[in-house]
This record gives structure tokens, C-alpha cells and sequence, in this order.
């Protein structure tokens, strides 16, 4: 990377390099994500078939109900919870020797992917436009806070929370984080 593609602090590199980080952080977190439900789904299978020998076991079926997590099954009564272990055991195939990727786990990394790679597009362009000058920094984290912001306010009017007050948190935390990132260089 030639000195022209630095900021004169040498912490910014080339727009292309940044659009490449982007893309590389959206396939590692695409990648995270669907091997993540792979061990997933190996570790759950053992089980199950350790409870299709042993349906009574208390401590194996705790722990089949502790895989479900937050899932809908939380809001279960603890019969029905019972029968769902239950239906689990009774449909659930033999575990597979190894586990390979299927068209959803391909279409999950690339919705993935393609979403971090898209959420870096806004905070490059002032550097297409401005170069690596000052302007184009302030101008990219100001859209950066504003996105954090929007995020956060969205979530909040999802899950009953007061959107204004985490949207402006998530801006100044977001702008708070950057500037103490920026003052060590990281």
C-alpha cells in the first residue's frame, strides 16, 4: 500500500482495502454463523440418541430442553415441554457421522455477507468521494453514529422500548467508541 493511500496519521488504508475488509468480515460472520448451527446441530444429536435408550433420563432431558433456548418453546407450559422432548426423540433421525452444508446454510452466509458488506458501502463513500482527508472521516463517522442510531432505534420499537432514548445512546456510544479507537490508533 503506497504512502498516497495513507491518512497522514497512517490509519486509514485504500478504499479498496476497506471494501475487502468488509467483505471479509461478512464471510467470516456468514461462516461463524453456519458452522455455529453445524456444531449445533452434532452436539443435539448424540443426545437425542442417547434419550431414544433412556427416555426417563431427567438430566438428559434437561439438557435437551436447555438446547431449545429462548426459542418459542419458552412459552410452553411445563407439560407441553415434556411432549415436545418427547416428539424429538420419537422424529428425530440418527445422528450423522459428518454434517455438510445445506442450500439454507449456503443462503444464510450469503445473506450475511451480504449484509455486512452492504453496511460498509455508506461509511467508505465519503473516502471515494472526498479521499482521506479529514472531511471524509468526520463524514463517515457521522454516518456510522447515525446508522448505529437508526439500528438501535429500530430494535427498541421492535421489542417495546423507548426508541429515542436507545437511539441517541447508540449515537453518542458509537461516536464515544470511535473517537477513543481513532486517539490509540487501533
Amino acid at each position: 500500500m503506497g504512502s498516497s493511500q495513507r491518512m497522514h496519521a497512517g490509519n486509514w488504508c485504500g478504499e479498496s482495502d476497506i471494501g475487502i475488509g468488509g467483505a471479509a468480515w461478512g464471510l467470516i460472520d456468514g461462516f461463524v454463523v453456519v458452522y455455529g448451527g453445524l456444531a449445533d446441530t452434532a452436539n443435539q444429536d448424540p443426545l437425542i440418541s442417547r434419550l431414544k435408550k433412556d427416555r426417563t433420563n431427567r438430566e438428559l432431558r434437561d439438557e435437551l430442553l436447555d438446547s431449545l433456548g429462548d426459542s418459542a418453546a419458552a412459552h410452553l407450559s411445563d407439560d407441553e415441554k415434556e411432549k415436545l422432548v418427547d416428539r424429538i426423540i420419537d422424529d428425530a433421525p440418527e445422528p450423522k457421522k459428518r454434517y455438510r452444508w445445506s442450500v439454507e446454510d449456503r443462503n444464510t452466509l450469503i445473506a450475511i455477507a451480504s449484509c455486512d458488506i452492504l453496511a460498509v458501502i455508506p461509511v467508505i463513500l465519503p473516502y471515494l468521494f472526498f479521499g482521506f482527508g479529514q472531511p471524509a472521516v468526520a463524514i463517515s463517522r457521522l454516518i456510522a453514529c447515525i446508522a448505529m442510531g437508526y439500528i438501535a432505534y429500530q430494535i427498541a420499537s421492535h421489542i417495546g422500548g423507548r426508541k429515542w432514548l436507545a437511539g441517541a445512546f447508540f449515537v453518542v456510544l458509537t461516536f464515544v467508541v470511535m473517537a477513543v479507537t481513532y486517539y490509540f490508533g487501533w
